[in-house]
């Protein structure tokens, strides 16, 4: 990697930046309402302020990383938000797929800049490139790495991103704050693959001992391009573990663990109690990023999930809940009193999937014809009850109503033709095909689920009118019935709406491990492989498109609906607004609440 300007300017500027900070405190953004606050009441907890890693990637992590973290893009629905005011992601040269992850001016809320050494971290992390190589060269015993036989391989527990697929940092510039990544070839998430989830100085604080922030950085720098082993070693364990949060009452969590480059920064984690912790976020005043917040506090509360509804409005402000029979009534009393209810799918839906080798659906015909008898409304209808208007219906497995590509998907994968391409008598197509009257298939589902156990009561009913038998084989524990029951033919089961190449392999593909209907297909195989590799979000879009047309073609799948999540929120504060996908759906919309007035 060529070599660019050293830290001596950037040192100065830094400490210059210290000194006035500690001069005169940076006043509040005038978006800011000062003395303003809402608590959150959630069910999760902060364990990690690296949400990239493996360990690390909890809801709770999440939640936080949303108001803590900046991003050059964050996926939503299928597509990639981006966010100038943190940089941009480019594709400086397709035919090597290079991309140029270039940031604005963003800075750590201790004052320190955002930079290549905090690019280079997040690559050496996400890419596990240095790793690979090295253990490569110690297997083949070459020397492309020194002492790659005998010092111990730096290994990211890293969550996996297309920078699995890159090579190297083929040039980068400190004093610019760019770095140019070149990949093996392209890759669909390129835009969202490069975390910067922690900051390089506090990582190389951690690994090297180095107090300095600006030397810190640079020794990160150093051992990234020169691939110091030893040093690797040492950043990766840090990086693995330094964040995870000591236990004890929160009072000795190191302030350096809590930076952000985000709208908010963490002030506070009161652990004094163990079953109900609370995190303590205030405006980062050295953010500069388009999400300007108006509340100037928020709290997280560790909340039972039982006590959520009936403590908003007291003791917490805002909640996320799901729908359920019990809850109708408390939510309709709190709109009526100007409460803000919203709501968002939470990354789920609810399908009626068919085994492809098993009973009379072994034959594709009979699948066709059983899907076809099964009355999806009114099934869905009597299944939500009074919440069927947050249950919007869905045509497809692959994309939720409203996201990137479902309209595409709902004209030209080819449910509706499937489900209307019967003789128009479910009956008479079954007795065409040659299934006897009373033919029975036996269906899974969680018998603890309400949703579940009225969807197989609806699903029993609906397809009896057509000559079909539905046996119950229902069961309180799902898991063990996929693995170890073979009776069931169908399940009724709730799956998440799979957002990159690699789940739907998961889901859908000839081996994957969670594909629940058990079909083999070699062209969607095919068409997976190359969604992994589509730079373009067009191309992407079609992909999946053609991706759905096979499932629909293996006649293997009913999607029933989103599962949704409601936010509850009080009259102190307007704007209360879910993302969909349920990974921080409540959190990322902070910085966009106002405090209502009055």
């Amino acid at each position: 990697m060529p070599r660019r300007g050293r830290r001596a300017g950037l040192l100065g500027c830094a400490l210059a930046t210290m000194l006035t900070l500690a001069a005169c405190a940076t006043p509040l953004p005038n978006s800011v309402v000062a003395g303003s606050s809402t608590t959150i009441g959630w069910t999760h907890r902060l364990t990690s302020t690296n949400a990239a890693s493996t360990e690390g990637a909890t809801d709770g992590n999440l939640g936080v990383a949303a108001l803590t973290r900046g991003h050059f893009a964050v996926a939503v629905d299928g597509a990639a938000v981006i966010d100038e005011s943190f940089g941009t992601a480019t594709v400086t040269n397709p035919e090597t797929f290079t991309v140029r992850y270039d940031l604005a001016e963003p800075t750590w809320s201790d004052g320190i800049p955002v930079d290549a050494a905090d690019l280079m971290l997040a690559w050496a992390a996400g890419s596990n490139a240095l790793t690979e190589r090295q253990e490569g060269a110690a297997d083949k015993g070459t020397d492309d790495v020194d002492n790659a036989d005998d010092d111990p391989a730096p290994r990211f527990e890293s969550v996996p991103t297309g920078l699995r697929d890159s090579e190297q940092i083929s040039d980068y510039d400190e004093f610019g704050r760019w770095i140019d990544v070149r990949f093996a070839h392209p890759v669909i998430d390129w835009q969202t693959a490069l975390d910067v989830a922690v900051p390089a100085h506090v990582a190389g604080e951690l690994a090297f001992g180095i107090e300095d922030p600006m030397e810190a950085k640079q020794a990160i720098i150093d051992a990234i391009t020169e691939r110091d082993t030893e040093a690797l070693a040492a950043l990766a364990e840090a990086w693995n573990t330094g964040f995870v949060l000591p236990s004890g009452d929160g009072s000795n969590i190191p302030e350096d663990l809590l930076l952000s480059n985000g709208p908010y920064r963490i002030t506070q984690v009161d652990q004094r109690r163990t079953d109900a912790q609370v995190v303590t976020l205030e405006v980062n005043r050295e953010f500069t990023g388009h999400a300007q917040p108006e509340v100037e506090r928020v709290d997280l509360a560790e909340t039972p999930a039982g006590d959520l509804l009936t403590q908003v409005g007291t003791s917490l402000n805002a909640v996320a809940v799901a729908p359920t029979a019990d809850n109708r009534t408390r939510v309709r009393d709190l709109e009526r009193i100007d409460y803000g209810v919203s709501n968002a799918h939470d990354g789920t839906m609810w399908a009626l999937i068919l085994r492809s080798d098993r009973g009379e659906l072994s034959w594709h015909n009979a699948r066709q014809a059983f899907l076809r008898a099964v009355p999806r409304d009114e099934v869905l209808t009597a299944a939500a009850g009074q919440w069927r208007g947050v249950y919007p219906s869905t045509d497809a497995m692959l994309f939720p109503p409203g996201g990137e590509g479902y309209d595409i998907a709902r004209e030209d994968a080819g449910l509706r033709t499937l489900l209307d391409g019967g003789p128009g008598d479910a009956a008479e197509e079954r007795e065409a095909i040659g299934v006897d009257e009373g033919a029975q298939v036996c269906v899974l589902y969680d018998t603890t689920d309400p949703f579940a156990s009225a969807v197989y009561s609806g699903l029993r009913t609906g397809v009896a009118e057509a000559g079909w038998e539905v046996c119950d084989c229902g069961t309180d524990d799902v898991s063990a019935a996929i693995e170890e029951d073979t009776r069931w033919q169908a399940i009724i089961t709730r799956v998440p709406i799979p957002q990159t190449p690699a789940q739907i392999r998961w889901q859908w593909g000839s081996d994957g491990r969670a594909n629940l209907s058990v079909a083999q297909n070699s062209d969607r195989d095919a068409l997976i492989e190359d969604l992994a590799r589509a730079a373009d979000q067009y191309e992407a879009r079609d992909l999946r498109v053609q991706i759905e047309a096979t499932i629909v073609e293996d006649a293997v799948a009913l999607p029933l609906a989103t599962q949704p999540v409601l936010a509850i929120s009080d009259r102190s504060i307007d704007g209360v607004e879910l993302r969909p996908g349920g990974v921080a759906s409540l959190t990322s919309g902070v910085p966009d609440w106002t405090v209502a007035e009055g």
